[in-house]
């Protein structure tokens, strides 16, 4: 058996009206949600010899961000140095934090890599600390002049 309705449908305009004002009281008491960019951490490989794509793998597999820090970028390169020897420059949000000789035998690689990733992880939780009590008001940031 077959019921039809026996109200007449709303005109466009009113129910365009009527779903406005539904969607509007739905979500007047909620905060908006954030939605998590796809690359929120990045550690990036720019190196150029193979020694330093060794100490890049030694470092990513070490590295692990800190809870809470989500979108940084991280970022392994080489420069030349004097002779044949290169510079090894970890750069961490455009902010160079290391810039030292790298090392050719693996066991002081891997020191190096435990260092960096030491630094790197330091650098990430200072500046998330600092955000957080801009936002909250407790500190005050630095004058650019």
């Amino acid at each position: 058996m077959l019921v039809t309705p026996s109200a007449k449908p709303l005109p466009p305009a009113k129910l365009e009206e009527a779903l406005r004002l539904m969607l509007r009281a739905d979500s007047a008491g909620r905060r908006p949600v954030r939605l998590a960019a796809e690359a929120e951490g990045l550690v990036l490989d720019q190196a150029i010899s193979k020694i330093g794509h060794d100490f890049y793998d030694l470092f990513y597999g070490a590295f692990e961000a800190p809870s809470g820090s989500a979108e940084f970028t991280v970022l392994i390169g080489e420069r030349p140095g004097r002779g044949s020897s290169s510079l090894l420059v970890l750069t961490v949000n455009d902010q160079e934090l290391i810039e030292t000789p790298l090392p050719t035998r693996l066991d002081q690689q891997e020191e190096l890599a435990v260092q960096a990733v030491e630094i790197a992880a330091n650098y990430l939780a200072e500046a998330q600390n600092v955000s957080r009590q801009l936002e909250t008001g407790r500190r005050t940031p630095l004058e650019v002049y």
